[in-house]
């Protein structure tokens, strides 16, 4: 489970990256970015985009991959929180796990900042269901921490 939270991390960093890079270079020549929320309109730079879209996952990943690296450091006994050592490394797999379901959230939110903002006739209504999603699948991290913590025992 380890590998396997460490990889998803390690792919979700890069994809969201990539995203991140790709919607600076789509933004590049304009000087606003212009995102329409029901009826209020919101303008920021392309550079603050870029920044807080680099700083604000990067502070919520470290947060999260701290937090696993505290968990694995914590000892395993009765006399402990963590009876089992099963139950310690599922809990730091989840927590590296949660950053990597964040990277995805992120990456979609930037996905639907570059097709509200499209130029070449693309629709810019389908893509609701992928923050949706994201938002689910963070719902559901975070919903499954409780079923972590019950096998403590």
């Amino acid at each position: 489970m380890e590998r396997i939270s460490r990889a998803f991390l390690i792919v979700t960093s890069i994809g969201y990256t990539a995203v991140l890079f790709y919607t600076y270079a789509y933004f590049a020549e304009l000087s606003y970015v212009n995102i329409k929320l029901l009826d209020n309109q919101i303008q920021f730079s392309n550079n603050t985009l870029f920044y807080s879209g680099l700083i604000i996952p990067l502070i919520i990943v470290l947060i999260c991959v701290a937090l696993a690296f505290l968990i694995k450091s914590q000892a395993v006994g009765s006399q402990y929180y963590f009876k089992n050592e099963r139950t310690r490394n599922t809990l730091a797999s989840w927590a590296r796990s949660l950053a990597g379901t964040f990277n995805l959230f992120f990456a979609s939110i930037l996905t639907v900042f570059i097709f509200v903002n499209n130029e070449e006739g693309l629709t810019q209504s389908g893509y609701l269901p992928l923050v949706i999603f994201s938002m689910f699948l963070v719902f559901f991290w975070v919903l499954w921490l409780p079923f972590i913590l019950r096998r403590n025992k």
